[in-house]
């Protein structure tokens, strides 16, 4: 099998191979001390505070959009087959941006070490949207902290963007050209080796099963929004590293009679888009679930496959009656959700398997009641300290089908069958939802540890199941 030694992205309109040991660093150092793009700033290296913001861009002909992403927590080799541009590349012609130009003008730079972060994530707004407000370009930096607490400049600054004067990002550099340039290796798999370390990257699943047969503790990257800050911390990964990224089948999402399908590869934001006609109370569930940056790398089969018990998504998933869909060398497996978590990061997974992505069920949306919440310190880019998801299916004031989970409140997300079982054919009422709160409380068992004691969790389960309550009956 042909294999190529280095990955190959576009920095700026420049083509870059990069291989050996800079292939494993986090690609704001690759930026900042390997090719001395310094306007890239590293402070929180955990995803927080948005000042190592890029502009990056799939190397694929369904992906004509550059999205902000954090360059701290991305692992290089992650940048494989992308348009990169950094802050020193908005310019054209020793010309600044119309968005760098208005932080001038409205004084938005202020001490100026964020301010390139701040400028990427502006940029990426008035990449993708056309409507501009104030509460958009709040949403917009949600991942960008400000040091110096004047946020006001720097909202200004973006409102008084003239609009005529950005033009799309695909026209900073000739990006026809450089698509083409980067083609020759699309199809080529990726095998670095540097030390007890390598990263291999598939072209196809077959590939994949038997490299993780090879290696059944392979890790494997995603968005590395996790990983990532793992590894900023001193963190192992592992010997062995694999990625997906070459596979195109791994890019699906679509729509299949009353489920939806989303590929290992598919990141929130893109998710979020897809299903705001679809699923729209899972859309907007995914608006608090992180910043921008984040979302734009993170991904929902990542998001399960990372095992956390307070996961936002897998509470979700799990009244969505979740399939996961799995690939190794005897082929493709289908588990539900519910049987595939067996405990605290415990899956029934077998070793030279691994996830391909995940289809769920769109709740009918005439007769459906639903309800997802998150509890955490923060509204935004916050973890969670409990979450859940109530979805039931009602006619003639009868609860038809019932559908209870909870993340956060034990090793694994729980599913509360028994609970969901003294619900259905009845009509909600003050004493039904009384026993169920005695239910909840008995099957849940939540722990104490920094985010709140194990009464506070208790306690919030039943509020939420009694504010789901009192919205929709």
């Amino acid at each position: 099998m042909k294999v190529r030694d280095y990955i190959v992205l576009t920095i700026n309109g420049n083509v870059h191979k990069i291989s050996g040991e800079q292939a494993f660093m986090p690609f704001s150092s690759l930026l900042r001390y390997e090719i001395g793009l310094t306007g890239t700033k590293v402070v929180c290296a955990e995803g927080d505070c948005g000042a190592c913001t890029i502009l990056y861009r799939r190397h694929s002909a369904d992906a004509d959009k550059f999205v902000s992403i954090n360059s701290c927590i991305s692992t290089s080799f992650l940048m494989d087959m992308s348009h990169v541009i950094s802050v020193e590349g908005l310019a054209k012609q020793n010309q600044l941006s119309e968005v760098q130009d208005s932080m001038i003008r409205n004084f938005g730079g202020q001490c100026g070490f964020c301010t390139p972060g701040f400028v990427m994530a502006l940029s990426s707004m008035y990449e993708n949207t056309k409507t501009i407000t104030e509460q958009k370009v709040k949403n917009y930096l949600t991942g960008n902290l400000c040091r110096c607490t004047g946020y006001q400049p720097i909202i200004n600054a973006a409102m008084a963007v003239d609009t005529k004067k950005v033009a799309p990002l695909k026209s900073c550099y000739n990006y026809e050209k450089l698509t083409k340039d980067l083609e020759s290796d699309q199809f080529v798999p990726i095998k670095i080796t540097v030390g007890e370390k390598e990263f291999f990257a598939p072209t196809t699943l077959a590939q994949a099963a038997e490299y993780k047969k090879k290696h059944p503790n392979v890790r494997l990257f995603s968005g590395a929004t996790d990983i990532g800050v793992q590894i900023n911390k001193g963190r192992n990964p592992g010997a062995n590293l694999m990625s997906l990224h070459l596979i195109p089948e791994m890019y699906a999402l679509k729509h299949d009679g009353d489920q939806i399908v989303v590929g290992a590869r598919v990141n929130l934001n893109t998710l979020q888009k897809f299903l705001e006609g679809k699923s729209p109370k899972f859309a907007e569930f995914l608006n608090i679930f992180a910043s921008p940056q984040i979302k734009n790398a993170a991904t929902l089969v990542g998001n399960l496959a990372n095992g956390s018990p307070i996961a936002d998504t897998t509470p979700y998933l799990l009244t969505a009656d979740a399939i996961v869909e799995l690939f190794g060398s005897s082929g493709t497996r289908s588990v539900a959700l519910t049987d595939f978590i067996k405990g605290y990061k415990s899956f029934d997974l077998k070793d030279d398997e691994f996830i391909t992505g995940i289809r769920f069920k769109i709740p009918n949306a005439s007769s459906s009641k639903i309800g997802l919440f998150k509890v955490s310190q923060r509204r935004d880019l916050d973890i969670s300290c409990v979450n859940s998801s109530f979805v039931f299916q009602t006619q003639n004031n009868k609860i038809e089908k019932a559908k209870i989970a909870y993340g956060g409140v034990g090793p694994k997300a729980l599913r509360l069958f028994d609970v969901e079982k003294v619900l259905e054919g009845q009509e909600m009422t003050p004493a039904l939802a009384s026993k169920a709160k005695q239910m909840i409380a008995t099957t849940i068992t939540p722990i104490s540890d920094m985010r709140g004691s194990a009464e506070f969790r208790s306690q919030i389960c039943l509020d939420l199941f009694e504010r789901f309550v009192q919205e929709n009956f």
